[in-house]
């Protein structure tokens, strides 16, 4: 179950437009025929075939997890997950503005207050997300969506893929390094 703009996932769900692609898989703008909305739909697969289909899985409800036991304006909601073969998907609220990292890419560095006011956004998620146990793991610009608003764009923190859940067991072996190497701490 997978293809291309005008394929229809579980039934329901209408590629539209490629929006991006990470290390686990790629975002698609789509519509839910049911309730006639937008959303995003992130279809997991692994980079690699040798990792085992069930961790990936496991990666993917961890994921749907950790976003569903958030609710914060600063965290992207999860709507629903489709668990189908060969590999899920997950069913997320359409955030229609671009990414930091693109959003710098475009138009260079942030001024102060935008920066400082973007900074305090991301803090806020990350802070509710520890609070319910959550460490995402793998904050960088490209998670970092930028919800347009009035008078001015509000951070948004996506892609829980990694992220750690307090009592759950670990999925990372030993000597694996999880994260983009870039923005990984020392």
């Amino acid at each position: 179950m997978s293809g291309g703009p005008g394929a229809l996932i579980d039934g329901r769900f209408e590629l539209i437009e490629r929006l991006g692609s990470g290390g686990m898989g790629t975002v698609w703008r789509s519509r839910d025929t049911v309730l006639e909305r937008e959303v995003a739909l992130k279809e997991v697969r692994s980079p690699d075939p040798a990792h085992d289909a069930r961790t990936v899985r496991e990666r993917v409800l961890r994921e749907a997890r950790a976003l569903a036991r958030l609710n914060h304006p600063h965290v992207v909601t999860i709507h629903h997950i489709v668990a189908a073969e060969p590999h899920p998907w997950l069913v997320m609220e359409l955030v229609p503005g671009p990414n930091l990292g693109d959003r710098l890419g475009s138009a260079g560095p942030l001024p102060p207050q935008e920066a400082a006011r973007l900074g305090r956004d991301v803090l806020a998620a990350l802070t509710a997300a520890h609070a319910a146990g959550i460490h995402h793991r793998d904050v960088k610009p490209a998670n970092v969506l930028l919800r347009p608003g009035e008078p001015h764009a509000r951070a948004v923190l996506t892609d829980f893929g990694i992220a750690a859940l307090a009592g759950s067991t670990a999925l990372t072996a030993t000597g694996e390094v999880v994260g983009s190497p870039e923005y990984v701490a020392p």
